[in-house]
């Protein structure tokens, strides 16, 4: 059986309108260690601009492989490079986007010189527990405790509402907010279920993953892909 969803992408990123062309440039955002972040050394904060659009993205990724991070499509949608990525120790670094799969809504950035420690995927059940951490608008940082409900083959819309896409996706419990698109889903032995893209518009305590199974091609590919891809234009 094929569930359909109904979910609003929009509900996890986080944007902000520029005040016009001159001020579309962001500014380097200050280092700073989050309380807790320290102990989340794998997952990092982002923040992109779209002039285009005229908007300024925050969201949150992870680091699955050296100098790699994955993040949601739709987070980076219409952004140009570089984008800026923080770490859990506060510093900055220019990341450029390798990989971006707007059907399944999984981004791949390449961040040279980013030095936190890869995650493993592997396969996860109905029931599993999970901890996922990650950054809310304005770069607050958050940890919390989410459980896997039921996994599904969902059918639901591309980021940009264009063609329907079949896809892997877990329902699970957990609360989900703006900026918290991105965030890993991660057991107690430290390997990731899945990769949270949207909330649930009705119950602010359910949401919606990718399994490791829709993860795993975009993430083979962004390993060693190192030349930058178009992302195309705001979702």
């Amino acid at each position: 059986m094929i569930a359909k969803l109904a979910v609003v992408l929009a509900v996890l990123a986080t944007a902000g309108c520029a005040q016009g062309a001159a001020d579309t440039r962001l500014a380097t955002p200050q280092a700073s260690k989050p309380a807790g972040a320290a102990e989340w050394p794998n997952v990092v904060r982002f923040v992109a601009e779209a002039p285009s659009c005229r908007k300024r993205m925050e969201g949150t990724g992870f680091a699955y492989a050296p100098e790699r991070v994955m993040t949601t499509a739709h987070a980076v949608a219409g952004s140009i490079d570089p984008i800026t990525v923080i770490g859990s120790d506060g510093r900055s670094h220019e990341g450029t986007v390798v990989v971006f799969d707007p059907d399944r809504d999984v981004a791949v950035l390449r961040v040279p010189g980013l030095s936190a420690r890869p995650l493993e995927f592997a396969p996860a059940e109905d029931g599993d527990a999970f901890t996922f951490a990650g950054y809310r608008k304005g770069g607050h940082f958050t940890e919390r405790p989410g459980k896997i409900d039921v996994a599904t083959e969902a059918s639901s819309n591309d980021i940009y509402h264009q063609h329907e896409v079949f896809r892997q996706v877990f329902i699970i419990l957990a609360k989900v907010e703006p900026g918290l698109a991105g965030a890993p889903m991660v057991r107690s032995d430290g390997t990731v279920a899945g990769m949270i893209f949207a909330a649930d518009t009705g119950n602010p305590f359910k949401g919606y993953a990718l399994s490791t199974k829709e993860l795993g091609r975009p993430a083979k590919k962004g390993r060693t892909a190192t030349e930058a891809v178009s992302t195309r234009e705001c979702d």
